[in-house]
């Protein structure tokens, strides 16, 4: 094997770590972070969880806070990098004319995301009350995903017209598909996914359309 070919494989073998490595310690961050919260999830304890170094963790993601916004917008994207609007959920909820089968398409796509992301949500509320970085992410949050919400209720309204002005319709998608209470369904109220979609869906139809 010539050198360059071996520097080439070492150089390959290296990058593979890096990745194995950075996904151990969002893996074992989101553990802590939910399981532990914001305040004990110090970088000593998500390094002992991920079986890595603290100066690892320092390198790679600078401290607790970036690790955190790294982990709520992989949850809200998922498996897709691209963002949320291009990705094929989305997408199909855009293309489709019938206003209902959009509204049940929108109620299927969130729910994935609202399991993902809100646990990370919850711990990022709880300690934005006393870390004020994290209460301006989390406005940040909230703002992207009303804006989000404005363009699929444009989307609707493009099928016929609403019930509700554009404004009262985005809030009220934005409050009923909130982290919050698809939480308080899913978890307190112990909801399936499947009644969590089918209840969305049939509010949202009896709230917005005629």
């Amino acid at each position: 094997m010539s050198e360059s070919v071996k520097r080439t494989y070492r150089s390959a073998r290296r990058k593979e770590q890096a990745a194995q490595t950075r996904e151990r310690v969002l893996a074992a961050a989101e553990r802590v972070f939910v399981e532990h919260g914001f305040a004990a999830a110090t970088v000593n304890v998500i390094a002992a969880e991920a079986d890595v170094s603290p100066e690892t963790v320092y390198a790679r993601f600078g401290n607790k806070l970036a690790l955190l916004v790294e982990l709520v917008g992989r949850a809200a994207r998922g498996t897709d990098t691209s963002p949320i609007l291009e990705q094929e959920g989305p997408r199909a909820v855009a293309a489709e004319t019938d206003q209902r089968e959009q509204l049940r398409l929108f109620a299927a796509d969130v729910v994935l995301r609202l399991e993902r992301v809100g646990p990370l949500l919850a711990v990022l509320a709880g300690a934005a009350r006393a870390e004020p970085e994290l209460a301006t992410f989390l406005k940040r949050i909230h703002a992207a995903r009303r804006k989000n919400l404005r363009i699929f209720v444009e989307t609707l309204s493009a099928n016929g017209a609403l019930a509700v002005d554009a404004d009262t319709a985005t809030d009220t998608v934005w409050a009923l598909a909130s982290p919050e209470l698809h939480q308080l369904l899913a978890e307190t109220r112990g909801w399936t996914r499947s009644r969590y979609c089918n209840w969305l869906s049939a509010v949202l139809n009896a709230t917005l359309l005629h």
